[in-house]
C-alpha cells in the first residue's frame, strides 16, 4: 500500500469514527410526547389513549415517550386543535366535530342520522371518506394519525323526562354537540338548545339550565349524568364522536424516519383496537346504563319512522351553505342505500 493509498485509508477511518458514533447517538435519542385528550381515565374509550402510549413506547423500545394529559389538563377539547396546530400541545385526540369549521366536510359526521350503526362508519374512514379527511387536515397543516372510534349504538338523547318520540322534546333546552343537531331539535322535536361544556354539563341540568343533552351510555355513567337526567332514548347515530389522533407537524418533522413510522403503525392499531374496545362498551354499558338510568327507552318501529321522516330534506336544509359536506351525506346515503 503507497503512501497516498495509507493516507486516504485513515481519513476514512477517521471520518467513520467521527460519522458513525454521532449517528449512533441520534438514533438512541429519546423524545417526548405530550399527549391530551378531553375523557377521564376511567372512560372506557380512554382506554385505547392508553393503548396507543404502551404500543408507542414499547414499539419504539422507549425511545419515543408519550405523556398523557386527560380530562382537559392542558386545553380544553374546542381548543385542542389549535394548540396541536401551534405546538403548545404536541399530540392529541380531538372530536370530529370540532375539525368541522376548518374542514367543512366533517359535516358529515356533526349533521345527525347520517348513519345508524358503527359499522356503517367504520366502512367510511376506512374508504374514500377517511382518505378524504386526513387528506384536507395535511392541506391544514396537520398530520392525521388514525381515529379511536365510538359506538353509535350507545347514543342517543338524555334527559330529565321521558322522550320516546320527537314532539317529547318540545320546549325543552337540550345540549347538542354541531349546529346541524341545533337544527334537528328544532325541526323535530320543537325543543331549544344550548351549547354547555362536558365539565359544566351536570351543574347544568342540576340547575335547570338545560333538560338534557345528546349523550351516551358512557357518560350516563362515569360522568354520572344519570343522576341527573336518568331517562335516556336509543338514537343511534344521533352524533358521531369518532375522535381523530394528530399530531404537530414540525414535531412529527423532527423526529427519525423510524419513529415516524412507529406513530403511523401505533395509531393504525389502536384505530383496530377502538372498534374491539367499542364492541365491549356496547355491551358493558348497556348493562350499567339500565342499572344507573330510570329509563332506557328504545324506539319502536313507529317511533323510529318519526325520528327519520323526510332526512333527505332536513340535511339539505341543514347543509345548504356547506355543499361539500352535502354531497358527502348524499353519496353515502345512496352507498348504504338510503337516500330516496
Amino acid at each position: 500500500m503507497d503512501r497516498k493509498t495509507l493516507a486516504v485509508f485513515f481519513a476514512l477511518v477517521l471520518w467513520l469514527g467521527m460519522v458513525v458514533p454521532t449517528y449512533a447517538g441520534s438514533h438512541k435519542k429519546s423524545y417526548l410526547l405530550r399527549f391530551a385528550h378531553g375523557l377521564p381515565t376511567t372512560h372506557d374509550v380512554a382506554e385505547n389513549f392508553q393503548f396507543f402510549k404502551s404500543l408507542v413506547e414499547t414499539s419504539s423500545d422507549h425511545r419515543l415517550k408519550v405523556r398523557l394529559f386527560p380530562s382537559g389538563q392542558l386545553v380544553n377539547d374546542k381548543g385542542l386543535l389549535q394548540a396541536v396546530r401551534t405546538g403548545a400541545v404536541d399530540a392529541g385526540a380531538v372530536y370530529a366535530f370540532y375539525v368541522e369549521p376548518i374542514v367543512p366536510a366533517f359535516g358529515l359526521f356533526t349533521t345527525p342520522l347520517v348513519y345508524d350503526g358503527t359499522e356503517q362508519t367504520i366502512d367510511a374512514i376506512e374508504g374514500r371518506v377517511g382518505d378524504l379527511f386526513f387528506e384536507a387536515l395535511r392541506k391544514k397543516g396537520y398530520v392525521p394519525l388514525g381515529w379511536v372510534v365510538w359506538p353509535l349504538e350507545t347514543t342517543g338523547i338524555e334527559s330529565n323526562a321521558p322522550v320516546h318520540v320527537p314532539l317529547d322534546l318540545k320546549g325543552k333546552v337540550i345540549r347538542p354537540l354541531s349546529p346541524e343537531t341545533v337544527l334537528y331539535l328544532q325541526t323535530y322535536g320543537q325543543a331549544q338548545a344550548a351549547f354547555v361544556s362536558g365539565a359544566e354539563l351536570y351543574t347544568a341540568i342540576q340547575r335547570g339550565t338545560i333538560d338534557g343533552s345528546i349523550s351516551s351510555f358512557d357518560h350516563a355513567v362515569t360522568r354520572k349524568l344519570s343522576e341527573v337526567s336518568p331517562y335516556f332514548c336509543v338514537l343511534p347515530g344521533v352524533n358521531v364522536a369518532h375522535d381523530i389522533i394528530f399530531i404537530n407537524r414540525r414535531v412529527y418533522r423532527r423526529l427519525p424516519p423510524d419513529l415516524q413510522q412507529v406513530l403511523v403503525e401505533a395509531a393504525r392499531q389502536t384505530q383496530r383496537h377502538s372498534y374491539a374496545v367499542g364492541r365491549k362498551v356496547v355491551a358493558d354499558m348497556t348493562i350499567q346504563a339500565n342499572r344507573v338510568l330510570k329509563e332506557v327507552y328504545y324506539p319502536t318501529a313507529d317511533d323510529l319512522a318519526l325520528w327519520h321522516a323526510d332526512l333527505d330534506r332536513f340535511f339539505k336544509a341543514a347543509l345548504k351553505d356547506n355543499p361539500e359536506a352535502l354531497a358527502l351525506v348524499m353519496s353515502e346515503r345512496e352507498r348504504m342505500g338510503k337516500s330516496k
